[in-house]
């Protein structure tokens, strides 16, 4: 990101990279085109290099903004009176919402595990993944104390337990796929399931692993 770009109206800067991750989330980083994007994002193709480097220097700020659309207020998992599951309950419904609005951003996400991004991973990885595991971490050591999560479990064990319950949830509110093996799994006949059914079963199946017997 050029500093260009930072001297732009925030909503313009939001448009651009709006633009940018839904070439990217529907083409994937290889075969997106850089004209597409510029003509979603309503400039020329001159002006986004005046913005960026090149296509990877404007990828890398699409997964910027997704780290921090992705970013998680520690103090949310600071309420005494509510459980480690409550506080889960209220980060699902969250991401329901999140997802509705930004889609896009989850797809870029999830395409960073595909083998083709192998190059980019090293790169963009330790910047979600991170903080993620520290939060999840202190969230289960928080359950510890409370005695909402069995003290026997690893820490960095459970909180690797609840991050893929996340990952998956959220894959789900943006993928068919992931939405169809919900229902595969838990739902009448592969019936897909409501957001609210989903929550459920990833809290009680969070409970179930961590939860004290």
């Amino acid at each position: 990101m050029l500093e260009t770009f930072k001297k732009l109206p925030r909503k313009k800067q939001i448009a651009i990279l709006d633009a940018a991750a839904a070439v990217f989330a529907a083409k994937g980083y290889y075969q997106a085109n850089v004209g597409e994007i510029c003509r979603r994002a309503g400039i020329s193709n001159g002006a986004l290099y005046k913005y960026f480097k090149n296509k990877e220097d404007l990828y890398i700020s699409v997964f910027d903004r997704i780290v921090h659309l992705f970013s998680i207020d520690p103090q949310r998992f600071s309420d005494a009176d509510k459980s480690v599951y409550d506080m889960l309950e209220d980060l699902l419904k969250d991401i329901v919402r999140l997802a509705r609005r930004n889609a896009d951003y989850i797809s870029v996400y999830f395409d960073l595990g595909l083998p083709a991004m192998s190059k980019m991973a090293p790169l963009l990885s330790e910047r979600i993944e991170e903080p993620a595991k520290k939060m999840w971490v202190n969230l289960v050591e928080k359950g510890k104390d409370s005695g909402d999560i069995d003290r026997r479990i690893d820490s960095n064990v459970a909180a690797f337990v609840i991050d893929n319950h996340v990952m998956l949830f959220m894959f789900s509110c943006v993928s068919e796929h992931y939405d169809w093996r919900f229902g595969s799994y838990f739902g009448k006949r592969k019936k897909l399931l409501s957001g609210d059914t989903k929550i459920k079963i990833v809290l009680k199946s969070i409970k179930m692993l961590l939860g004290t017997h």
